[in-house]
This record gives structure tokens, C-alpha cells and sequence, in this order.
């Protein structure tokens, strides 16, 4: 009877040096305590708890049931860590620990070679690339990172505001301090009160990068800040002229509003497509970061998993955007050039743009998009597949022009030689930005290639 009492209070004693700040507000069962000191732990994963908090655990149990799993367990060690266990045919135990800090932990984890895999919900800085790049290589390299989603970052109020649509302007203004009342952006007259997440969460790095230093300002220090977005949430739509940021899944009870670019006349609220085409200004991939190089076997099976049919759709049931092709049918706009309005008139979009890096070479989940794509088409033998590109603006008309075309027909050439040729292909330079071209992060999304497929 002695030792199991001692195993347990090890066990107990363990978590808490690990846990020191919290841990004695998560009450463990002794049933769950077993599991985690007689289980085998097959990977780790730290960072986003974006990522971290619902989907993780979720794309872990799925997993574990591929490796035969009988059912599995999320035992919550702490408010942002959990291990998944499955308990295998034989009775073993195997898990997958997950400890979701926020982006910035996920890469100094894997520099203290602390982790298997870094959860980001937000691309790899360079200062983080550079001082990895001995023990790892370039992470931003196709076989280190993996985007597994797409998520819009929602601009969430108290649901009693009347308030339906912001500029990043306005929201730079709000979230700064220098607006401080709902009547000086035309809503009812109630104190604005600015809730945000905390300095690691990438989620933070998001609205800091597209907001705040987009128009040169810095977050108010009255801004309540939480290391969840789920509880952000919930204080947001508790708390009478409240405003907040979080990703897509945590919008709950608050009231999403739409969203435009300070200067660009057409906004759009967040949903599943204007998050997936990356049209919605505050839309952003999810990342997972394994080193190629990393000797787990697990670690690297479960990222290859990851963008398999059946792990989309666990991103799907746990409201985030999928890497799956859908389509739709856009509304019409006039800020368009007029052949391309008559072209679309009769067709649908589909889910995937294509976009590009520095040196207009595809990026990374473009790449892997091609693949997608051509499966769609296959499946569903389409013929007429159109293929539109679209360049930022430099202020030369006919380079725009011809910088779209060789986008377009970039795209083309890497379906022919897939086995798929497009019906057209059109390059309509620097008109129709749905961002501004003053950042580069506007620049970046209004150089684009579209594919859209008759009705």
C-alpha cells in the first residue's frame, strides 16, 4: 500500500516544481496521475496556445488513434498544458505533451533543444531563423515548416455595441488609447475598455505587426492582458464596452465586426472564406516548425499526418480553416478591371491563392496547395479552371501588368506539367488590392494569383 501512495505524491511533487506558478489550481485525479507517470511520451509540442489550447490535443488523440489507440485522454496538467495519452491494444500508454506558452516559447524551446516540435501562429521570425540555423538549418524551408490551418484573427466587442465595422486605423486608435469612447467612432456613448493577449502569444505578434506598427503606435498600458483566448473572450463578452482580439474559434459569445485596411475601400468580416482565400486583412497561417533533421520518428510521422484528409477535418470541428479546396461564389465588386468582372460573372472562387516570396518564388503552403489543387480538379474532372494573377502597385502600370502575368503563368506552367492545363490565363496588373501596397504585409497579399472554375 506504501509505494502506489508514494509513486502518487512523486508524481504530485514532479508537476508542481514544474508547475510552480499555478499548478495547485488544476486538480489532477489519482487515476489521471498513474496515466502520466506510466505513460510513454512518443513527441513534444510548445508554443501557440492558439494552436496549442483546442487543436493540438485534438490532431494528438487523432493521431494516437492511427497508431491503434482504443480511446485516448486529455489530462490538463495546467490552464495551457496538457499531455494526450492513448491507451494502445495492449494496454500501453503512449502520449504526446503539450505546453501551449505562446508563439515566441515554441522557438525558444526548440534553441534549448527542449521540444520536437514548435507550434507558431505566426511565421518564424528572422531573428528566431538566424539563431537556429546551426542546430537546425533554415526553418523556413518546405520540409521544417508546415502551415495546418488558416485563422483569422477576429476583432471582437460586447455584443450590446452597435458598432459593425472598424478601419486598422481606428482599431490603432482604440487599441492605443487615444480613442476612449464608442460615440467618437459614431457608436453609443460607453467608455471603450481594450482587452489584449500577452506578449508571447502569437496572436499578439499578429495585431502588433498588422495594427499597432502599421500606424506607429504602441498598446495602451491600461489594456488587460491574458495569456488565453479563450478567457479573453469571455471577458470581452461580459464586460459592458469592451473590445479584444482573438483567433476565430475563441469568438463564443462576443460580437466579430468586420475589418477594412486604413485607405481600401472594401472590407470583409472574417468566415470561413475570406480567411481561407487570405483576403480578410487580419487573416494568418498556423504553423507547426519540425526540423527535418530531428532524429523522432514520431515527431515526423505526425507531421506528415498533419496534412492528410482526416486531420483537416479536425481542424474543421474545432472551427478553424482547413487546408481543404471549397469554393464560392464571390460577391461583385466594381473596384475591379472590367474584363476580369465578366470573366467571374458566371464562375465560382475556389479556397486556395496562390502567393509568393521575395523573389516571387511560391511559398511554402503554395507548394503543397499545387498538389491540392490538381487533386480537386482531377477528382471532380473540371475543365474550365481559370487562372488570374494580380501584382502590387509600383507605380508602373505595364511592370504591374507584366509582373501579374508571369505570376499567372507561372502558376499555369506548374499545373500543366501536373497534368492539369488551365482554360485561361490573365494577368490584371495592380487593380483590385484588397490591401494597402504601403506595407509589406499589404503587399504581399495583393500580389496573388486567384483560380476560380465555371459554374
Amino acid at each position: 500500500m506504501i509505494q502506489p501512495i508514494l509513486r502518487r505524491l512523486f508524481a504530485t511533487l514532479l508537476l508542481l516544481i514544474s508547475l510552480p506558478s499555478i499548478a495547485n489550481t488544476i486538480e489532477i485525479s489519482d487515476e489521471d496521475l498513474t496515466k502520466l507517470q506510466n505513460a510513454n511520451v512518443l513527441f513534444s509540442m510548445k508554443g501557440s496556445n492558439t494552436i496549442g489550447e483546442k487543436l493540438a490535443p485534438a490532431l494528438a488523440a487523432k493521431y494516437l488513434e492511427t497508431l491503434g489507440a482504443d480511446h485516448t485522454t486529455i489530462i490538463q496538467t495546467h490552464a495551457v498544458e496538457k499531455t494526450v495519452i492513448g491507451t494502445m491494444a495492449d494496454g500501453s500508454l503512449q502520449a504526446i505533451d503539450i505546453k501551449a506558452h505562446g508563439s515566441s516559447t515554441g522557438f525558444e524551446a526548440l534553441a534549448e533543444k527542449d521540444t520536437d516540435i514548435a507550434m507558431a501562429s505566426r511565421r518564424v521570425k528572422d531573428k528566431e531563423r538566424q539563431s537556429l540555423l546551426d542546430d537546425y538549418g533554415d526553418l523556413r524551408t518546405m520540409d521544417n515548416e508546415y502551415t495546418i490551418a488558416v485563422d483569422g484573427l477576429a476583432v471582437i466587442i460586447h455584443p450590446s455595441l452597435s458598432i459593425k465595422q472598424l478601419d486598422t486605423q481606428q482599431l490603432a486608435q482604440v487599441f492605443s488609447g487615444e480613442i476612449t469612447n464608442w460615440r467618437q467612432l459614431g457608436g453609443d456613448n460607453q467608455p471603450i475598455r481594450v482587452f489584449a493577449r500577452d506578449d508571447n502569444s502569437g496572436t499578439y505578434d499578429t495585431f502588433k505587426s498588422l495594427v499597432l506598427k502599421r500606424h506607429n503606435v504602441k498598446l495602451s498600458q491600461y489594456a488587460k492582458r491574458y495569456e488565453s483566448s479563450g478567457e479573453l473572450s469571455q471577458q470581452v463578452s461580459s464586460t459592458f464596452g469592451a473590445i479584444g482580439f482573438v483567433a476565430l474559434p475563441y469568438v463564443n459569445d462576443a460580437k466579430a465586426i468586420a475589418v477594412a485596411e486604413a485607405g481600401v475601400a472594401l472590407s470583409f468580416k472574417p468566415n470561413k472564406f475570406t480567411v481561407s482565400t487570405e483576403d480578410y486583412v487580419l487573416s494568418r497561417r498556423l504553423y507547426l516548425y519540425h526540423p527535418s533533421n530531428n532524429p523522432n520518428p514520431h515527431a515526423k510521422d505526425f507531421m506528415q499526418f498533419v496534412l492528410e484528409n482526416q486531420a483537416q477535418t479536425v481542424v474543421e470541428d474545432n472551427h478553424l480553416i482547413s487546408l481543404k479546396v471549397n469554393d464560392a461564389t464571390v460577391r461583385f465588386n466594381r473596384n475591379y478591371p472590367p474584363r476580369y468582372l465578366n470573366m467571374i460573372r458566371e464562375s465560382k472562387r475556389l479556397s486556395i491563392t496562390f502567393h509568393f516570396d521575395q523573389n516571387l518564388e511560391l511559398d511554402n503552403k503554395g507548394k503543397r496547395d499545387l498538389d491540392r489543387l490538381v487533386d480537386y480538379v482531377k477528382n471532380r474532372r473540371l475543365q474550365d479552371l481559370f487562372i488570374f494573377g494580380f501584382s502590387a502597385e509600383s507605380g508602373d502600370l505595364k511592370k504591374d501588368k507584366q509582373l501579374s502575368e508571369d505570376l499567372a503563368n507561372q502558376i499555369s506552367d506548374k499545373l500543366k506539367a501536373k497534368g492539369v492545363t488551365p482554360f485561361y490565363s490573365q494577368g490584371y496588373g495592380s487593380r483590385g488590392a484588397i490591401a494597402s501596397n504601403a506595407t509589406a504585409n499589404g503587399k504581399a497579399k495583393n500580389q496573388r494569383v486567384e483560380v476560380w472554375v465555371g459554374r
